[in-house]
């Protein structure tokens, strides 16, 4: 009785710890000391490529590191309690929960890809390697899709599960992992269609609110004083959702 009392201890506190960490925001964090509101800009979303876009590359960058420690730092957490993959998979899961609905920003966040990568790496280094590096090969040769990112993490998982089946390694941790790749696809798509949505409404027309936002474009460039030097750390303005 008092061992199991241990180990509910021990899943509940590798659950809190994954949720605290991944409510780390910093996406919201680096955006806040430009002064911006990370949830008013870009995709609106609290996510590494939001930053790198649309507030600045290099910062984008260290976001990206961080997010995806945050998915290795909870695994690695969970583990120093000594329980089983599959606790470890569930802080995982807390992590991107966490990342998602971020106890510190209102309850909102990014998608979770770079902390799910965290997670994979951290519980399959080999074959979330190998998947890794499959993914950025399709996300390189589908880079002007807009969903490159689903692309690349489909293919990822797609790798890592064939390895797993064709070799008979890992093969319930493997088909948690993409089970848990699926919700973050998921999240990520509905939350993109949300956002080309007006409540209430019919569904944006996408041609006609491109042309808008082209007008839109052309006007502030005539209004924009031509001696003014750019942000040397700004990306390149993008579609909503890079």
């Amino acid at each position: 009785m008092f061992g199991e009392y241990i180990e509910l201890q021990k899943l509940l506190g590798a659950i809190l710890a994954g949720y605290l960490l991944g409510s780390i925001p910093f996406a919201y964090i680096a955006a806040r000391y430009r002064g911006i509101d990370i949830f008013n800009t870009g995709s609106r979303t609290a996510g590494s490529a939001n930053v790198f876009w649309n507030i600045g590359r290099r910062r984008g960058s260290l976001v990206f590191t961080g997010d995806v420690l945050k998915g290795a730092a909870a695994v690695g957490f969970a583990g120093l309690l000594d329980v089983s993959w599959s606790v470890a998979l569930l802080a995982g899961g807390a992590v991107i929960l966490g990342h998602w609905k971020s106890v510190f920003s209102g309850f909102r966040g990014g998608d979770g890809m770079a902390p799910l990568i965290g997670v994979t790496l951290t519980l399959e280094p080999g074959m979330g390697a190998l998947g890794f590096l499959i993914g950025i090969g399709v996300l390189l040769l589908l880079h002007r899709s807009p969903l490159r990112s689903a692309w690349g993490v489909s293919a990822c998982f797609l790798a890592m599960l064939g390895v797993s089946q064709y070799y008979q390694v890992d093969r319930d941790l493997v088909m948690g992992l993409v089970a848990l790749a699926m919700l973050v696809l998921f999240h990520s798509i509905m939350g993109r269609r949300g956002r080309i949505r007006i409540p209430d409404q019919e569904p944006v027309d996408l041609t006609l609110e491109l042309e808008r936002e082209l007008d839109l474009a052309l006007d502030l460039n005539l209004e924009t004083d031509p001696d003014s030097d750019p942000d040397p750390e700004m990306g390149p303005a993008t579609q909503e959702g890079r």
